[in-house]
């Protein structure tokens, strides 16, 4: 599969040679086949009894157990899961799977419209984020918004996100499970598109602290049970995401006052999350889970609620959101001047 197209400085067509097997050009422009062939092993092995325990532990949620609850129909059992090391393996395959992702987006989205684009080099490079980004952000944002479903009723419950801690949090339905998983296993799989696709220093170095950025946040929700924390906050984002990558796409593909209406709903909407996401945490970790707090950590109940854990993400994620505004007044000003 194909690999983000980078213009000559001729702007020419040259013929494609065929590089020697197993060379890094080869490995480069065939990525994505030689990934799916790995997933196909471990895919294709679950059929088989010798080798489908050992594969299952790639390709299923793990740390599965059948949990009876007491509903208004009366008793019911549900099929619940927690966190562990051997997610692992399973994040590691996901990651695998999102390098096939984004080689098929690549190849057959953005480089055809990258091409009619006729874009420079640094726009290209911004081109390919925003593409990338703007379909995972809708994806996160509308499988965020049906995790929510589960613990908050109609979106207004919000003490379902810190009520019933570590009981209820420790144990996750699989949709999740999934999220987790798939989220963390993204933000992995950038590390080996920076090879793939070939990206210069200063092009590694922003993706890599966004990367890693999110891999700790959603990590450390995953471990310390916040997942549903962790989910609103990342549903509010990826919201404020999809605007914004849409919107740049717009206005690269030349649909400027489309973009512009786009841009201007996206400066209403992200200060609109970085409130209601500060707002959140200030709910959460200071008021929510001190009625329950723990004067040590549990980890075999899955209890992390002590006061320096508290403070400790109430101070992170406070800084994340001044980070991020400071960045967006600063870039609005700057245009000003």
């Amino acid at each position: 599969m194909g690999v983000e197209t980078r213009r000559t400085a001729a702007g020419g067509r040259h013929k494609k040679t065929t590089p020697p097997i197993f060379s890094h050009e080869f490995v480069i422009q065939n990525h994505g086949d030689i990934m799916s062939c790995v997933l196909m092993v471990f895919i294709v092995g679950l059929m088989f009894p010798l080798s489908a325990s050992m594969c299952s532990v790639f390709v299923a949620p793990q740390y599965n157990e059948t949990v009876n609850v007491t509903s208004e129909l009366g008793p019911v059992s549900l099929t619940l899961y927690r966190n562990g090391p051997a997610d692992i393996f399973t994040i590691l395959f996901y990651a695998v799977a999102w390098v096939v992702v984004h080689a098929v987006i690549q190849e057959y989205i953005l480089d055809k419209l990258q091409r009619k684009a006729r874009l420079s080099k640094v726009k290209t490079f911004k081109f390919t984020e925003s593409g990338h980004m703007s379909l995972f952000a809708l994806y996160s944002a509308c499988h965020a918004a049906y995790v929510i479903m589960d613990f908050v009723q109609n979106y207004t419950d919000v003490k379902r996100i810190w009520l019933g801690y570590p009981d209820e949090h420790r144990w996750m339905n699989l949709n999740m499970k999934l999220f987790a998983i798939l989220q963390i296993s993204y933000w992995i799989h950038q590390f080996p598109e920076f090879y793939f696709q070939k990206m210069k220093a200063d092009e590694i170095r922003q993706r890599t602290f966004y990367s890693v950025l999110h891999i700790c946040f959603i990590g450390a929700a995953y471990i310390m049970n916040f997942m549903r924390f962790a989910v609103v906050l990342l549903a509010l984002e990826y919201i404020s995401q999809t605007l914004f990558h849409f919107s740049r796409l717009l206005h690269f593909l030349e649909k400027k006052d489309i973009a512009k209406n786009g841009f201007t709903l996206w400066n209403v909407v992200f200060l609109i999350v970085r409130l209601a996401s500060s707002v959140l945490t200030v709910m959460t970790f200071w008021y929510g889970l001190r009625q329950s707090e723990s004067a040590y950590i549990d980890v075999a109940s899955g209890n992390y609620n002590t006061a320096y854990v508290r403070l400790n993400c109430l101070l992170v994620v406070l800084s994340l959101q001044l980070i991020q505004l400071w960045n967006f007044t600063s870039f609005h000003v700057g245009r000003f001047k």
